[in-house]
């Protein structure tokens, strides 16, 4: 193992022993490298001939490119276009994610979270965690009404295994109880993931605010049963609220609520800006010590630079200029009143 990656095993086994005992056997060994940003920053600074530590070509000051390219994003700086995004993603549009996360999240008021790390939308982001936690026979526990490619995710590319629960009681609310039910039987494992999607894909279903209340009770006693949970939300249709649910993420609820329970949101502009095709999403952690996030930001980087590199800093920019937009509020709210 790489010392880097020791030091990283080190920190959150110190910050928190349960979050580390979560971690895959990749996910220990991952560590973002030293000293690549700073050599970029140098570079930027003092060299004025050449410049290979960024692999791009450069042309009178700014990135080299294509003028039939660039005839169809006149509007933007070609440095915003052409160049690599840092691994993590824009900074400023992370920071202006993460301040949505809290105006839209109340419950997250006065609790910690990681800053949003890009991700190549949010199928991107769910491969992050499923690297990260899951080892072969690790157990994934979910819905029954459920999207298929997890499936893929979690069981073909990491050997895990998927146990279902009865999504709807006879009454037609959330089975928190079977839920409940089923991570404690993951008790000799001591380990489990658990994904809950609301809106949910297929069905369209989010909890109540009792349902919300149960949800959050039922984990806490899982975790106080001596279970390490990551439990992950998919808000992938987050905002789709059309009846009397609760209208924020259960990341939100779940965040700091017992230290064996690590949260772990993933979300996207895809069908909450109507951008499918742009390939954006975020992956956010929480925890009540900053450390454990930084953590485990590093371990993100590592696999996004081990992986892709990076993500469409084209992408970034358009989603970054249009969340900035004065009028991106009235544009929004009227193809969701089309909705």
């Amino acid at each position: 193992m790489h010392e880097i990656a020791q030091e990283l095993n080190e920190q959150l086994k110190n910050a928190n022993s349960y979050t580390y005992q979560l971690l895959s056997e990749l996910g220990k060994n991952l560590y973002y490298p030293k000293g690549i940003l700073t050599q970029t920053d140098e570079a930027k600074k003092k060299a004025h001939r050449f410049n290979a530590t960024i692999g791009i070509a450069m042309e009178k000051g700014e990135p080299m490119f294509l003028p039939v390219i660039q005839d169809t994003l006149s509007e933007y700086d070609p440095k915003d276009i052409y160049t690599y995004a840092p691994p993590a993603g824009k900074d400023n549009l992370r920071a202006i994610w993460k301040n949505r996360l809290m105006e839209k999240n109340p419950s997250l008021q006065g609790k910690n979270i990681s800053e949003p790390i890009v991700t190549n939308a949010l199928t991107h982001g769910l491969s992050i965690v499923a690297d990260l936690f899951m080892d072969p026979e690790d157990t994934l526990v979910l819905p029954d009404k459920l999207w298929g490619n997890y499936q893929m995710i979690f069981c073909i590319r990491r050997k895990g295994r998927i146990e279902k629960f009865p999504f709807f009681t006879k009454e037609g609310k959330f089975n928190a109880s079977e839920m409940k039910k089923s991570l404690l039987a993951q008790k000799e494992k001591g380990k489990a993931l658990l994904l809950l999607n609301f809106p949910n894909n297929p069905t369209g279903y989010t909890p109540g605010e009792e349902e919300a209340e149960q949800i959050v009770n039922a984990l806490k006693d899982v975790a106080e049963a001596g279970i390490n949970l990551v439990v992950l939300t998919d808000d992938a249709y987050f905002g789709l609220f059309y009846e009397d649910s609760i209208k924020e993420s259960l990341f939100a609820r779940l965040a700091d609520i017992h230290p064996r329970i690590l949260p772990i949101k993933i979300d996207g502009p895809t069908k909450e800006e109507y951008v499918w095709g742009f390939r954006v999403g975020f992956i956010t952690y929480a925890d009540s010590n900053p450390i454990v996030c930084e953590v485990l930001e590093n371990k993100t980087k590592a696999i996004i630079r081990g992986t892709i590199s990076n993500a469409s800093h084209p992408a970034q920019t358009f989603v970054l200029h249009a969340l900035k937009s004065p009028d991106f509020l009235d544009q929004k709210n009227e193809k969701y009143q089309i909705m």
